[in-house]
């Protein structure tokens, strides 16, 4: 891990690349990662999963509703059905978000990890400072990617299966699941959370939302930007836009695309060299690379696409 003398929030891809990213944060006086929450103790992921149940109702995944991120702007009530805040016992601002997938269960980013009994899982949520109309769960098992690298962040997702389901609303319900034979480079994403209007500023009440432009991983690390060929995987997807990107405290949110009159999950805010910097692209997980093993972990009501 980077000394203690930087931010206890800042990850580091190796301890051979500690120093390099110690010279970097320190000349750009700002955090290199998206923060993973306070430490706690983990618990085991150990886990047997179920196939999802036939879809009962009639509800429908990524529909948008009707009406900081960086360089974003305020959300409408229930705009994002989908976005879940993970909000620490006896706290107001999520340290980190996530994605309703069904009744039950929530995609995440695994550097987020906490145990089950710090935290809730928190749907329905739009202004952190009061309550409005929002639901909490107490969450039942936290289950990481077997392939997560720390190190890396590559494979950063998780899975948190609720204690209890979800009622499905206008103002919640799943996103839809992207195709596995469609890459969603240079395409337009949107990228929700609470987390920070700049790198380690202060985070907002209102749900953000950011417009961003994915890209190649061949661009993510080309001669124009701080990453390496090594550093950006094929599990990882980078988006930019101008003085916008995703920030601290969006760790495990989602970046949606549409898809003609739904919107899919296609990235899980996972890391990047500060906030909106002209050179360092958000870093997303890929979800389409892994889209075989989240599958596997749903379970509880799905909702077809529109």
């Amino acid at each position: 891990m980077i000394p203690l003398l930087l931010p206890d929030f800042v990850t580091v891809k190796s301890r051979m690349k500690a120093a390099i990213l110690l010279g970097i944060c320190l000349s750009l006086s700002e955090a290199c990662f998206r923060p993973p929450p306070r430490p706690t103790q983990a618990p085991t992921t150990t886990t047997t999963t179920t196939m999802a149940p036939p879809v009962t109702g009639n509800c429908q995944c990524g529909v948008r509703g009707a009406s900081r991120i960086v360089g974003g702007e305020d959300a409408g009530k229930g705009e994002f059905p989908w976005q879940v805040a993970l909000v620490s016992n006896g706290q107001s601002r999520p340290f980190c978000g996530g994605i309703l997938l069904s009744s039950d269960t929530v995609l995440t980013a695994a550097h987020c990890k906490t145990s089950v009994s710090r935290f809730q899982v928190v749907v329905g949520e739009h202004d952190v400072s009061k309550g409005d109309g929002e639901q909490k769960i107490s969450p039942s098992r936290w289950i990481n990617h077997p392939s997560y690298n720390g190190n890396t962040q590559d494979n950063d997702f998780a899975i948190i299966k609720l204690g209890s389901p979800v009622s499905f609303s206008d103002t919640v319900s799943p996103v839809c699941l992207p195709s596995a034979s469609t890459n969603y480079d240079s395409n337009v994403a949107t990228v929700t959370g609470w987390g920070t209007l700049s790198s380690g500023g202060s985070q907002p009440k209102i749900l953000q939302k950011v417009d961003v432009n994915t890209m190649t991983n061949a661009k993510c690390s080309g001669s124009d930007t701080a990453y390496s060929a090594s550093d950006i995987t094929a599990n990882m997807i980078c988006a930019r836009d101008t003085g916008k990107d995703s920030c601290q405290g969006d760790s495990g949110g989602p970046m949606v695309t549409k898809e003609g009159s739904y919107y899919s999950i296609i990235g899980v805010v996972s890391w990047g060299f500060g906030c909106a910097q002209a050179n360092a692209p958000g870093v997303y997980s890929r979800v389409t690379n892994q889209l075989s093993w989240i599958n596997d972990q749903i379970s509880g009501t799905v909702c077809p696409k529109p």
